[in-house]
């Protein structure tokens, strides 16, 4: 199978935000972008992860596309056999390759094997239980999930979000006001997706309802859990992607957080000064209630009793599983309180709102 070679390519000048955008385009499940000079050659590769990865080095959107892929690519030219394709490729994560000319030009693609995009991404897990006291007395009478943006459900724009990114498998965790949301969604067919429910019978914290999901719906593959009250334009199957090619057990969605200290201060080493900053401004990366988590940990959440992702987290640190960070460089939007809500309406607008002319 052939991939149109302008879909995939990307010039080395470019910036990191533009091939961010080329990968997660609506339609899009190509998992690599190939990196040209100015002369059309083919230099390098670049993925999603390889993008993610370089954001914790300290690269920015504005970096460049030629910093931070990966280099030299694996290719095949023109006369290359199938035969010697085949072993190029085996045992390796290489769904497209690039086949080029004696100059170096790529001539076509070539999908070398499949990503399981075709049959859908696994499980998505929304958390849709809790009660919204911050945004009474809006939430009296509706769950914070079903609050209108746009003149739909914020549960309804996160289900569309998922299902473009290939997500038609959802299981809701619900309590409050529940029969709001299952008359609304129902099995979910009129969203062309699959929907279950799990139903809180207390309060459980953000992960303890994890613990009562029946045999018959657990998830046997990495799965997602995402707070019932956030927008964003992050394609969840690149997060997945991230998730699974390293090899991570428990991966959360971190958003650069800038904290700036109103005061100079030394730099100490021993009790010498070596340095003095004045009023520096530090980024951290901040939980933003998306999480990519391997089925195993499931077995570490406590039956019935009160747990949040934390804790979860922490659980997963002691038992020496692998914690990754995903940097969400996408934009997000949390309606946690009345003002976010507020202000929810003009971020769905300006970056949700397919229909809105451009």
């Amino acid at each position: 199978m052939r991939i149109q070679p302008e879909s995939v390519i990307i010039r080395s000048s470019y910036r990191i935000i533009d091939a961010l955008k080329k990968l997660n385009r609506p339609g899009s499940f190509s998992k690599t972008l190939f990196v040209t000079d100015n002369s059309d050659k083919l230099i390098g590769s670049l993925t999603d992860g390889d993008i993610r990865r370089a954001f914790i080095n300290g690269f920015t959107t504005e970096s460049t596309v030629d910093e931070v892929c990966q280099k030299p690519p694996v290719f095949a030219f023109q006369n290359t056999s199938d035969e010697q394709i085949d072993l190029l490729t085996q045992g390796k994560k290489i769904f497209s390759l690039p086949i080029i000319d004696e100059q170096g030009k790529i001539t076509r693609i070539l999908k070398t094997g499949e990503d399981g995009s075709e049959d859908g991404e696994g499980l998505a897990i929304i958390m849709a239980g809790g009660e919204g006291m911050r945004l009474r007395p809006l939430t009296e009478n509706i769950p914070k999930p079903m609050l209108k943006v746009g003149n739909k459900p914020i549960l309804q724009i996160l289900i569309e979000s998922l299902r473009d990114s290939g997500y038609t498998e959802i299981l809701i965790n619900i309590r409050y006001l529940s029969g709001i949301i299952t008359d609304y969604f129902k099995d979910g067919s009129d969203f062309n997706v699959k929907i279950d429910y799990i139903t809180e019978p207390k309060p459980m914290g953000t992960a303890g309802s994890l613990g009562i999901i029946p045999p018959e719906l657990r998830p046997d593959s990495s799965f997602l859990v995402i707070n019932g009250d956030l927008l964003t334009t992050l394609n969840f199957k690149s997060f997945r992607d991230f998730h699974d090619t390293a090899g991570y057990d428990f991966t959360l969605c971190g958003r650069p957080y800038k904290v700036k200290i109103p005061f100079g201060y030394p730099v100490i080493e021993g009790d010498i000064v070596t340095a003095f900053r004045e009023k520096p401004e530090f980024t951290h990366f901040v939980n933003s209630g998306i999480y990519c988590i391997s089925p195993e940990l499931l077995d570490k959440v406590p039956e019935n009793k009160y747990f949040d992702m934390p804790d979860l987290i922490q659980v997963a640190i002691e038992n020496q599983k692998r914690v990754g960070v995903f940097p969400l460089r996408e934009v997000f939007h949390e309606v946690g309180r009345p003002e976010t809500y507020e202000n929810a309406e003009e971020f769905y607008n300006n970056h949700l709102n397919n229909s809105k002319a451009i």
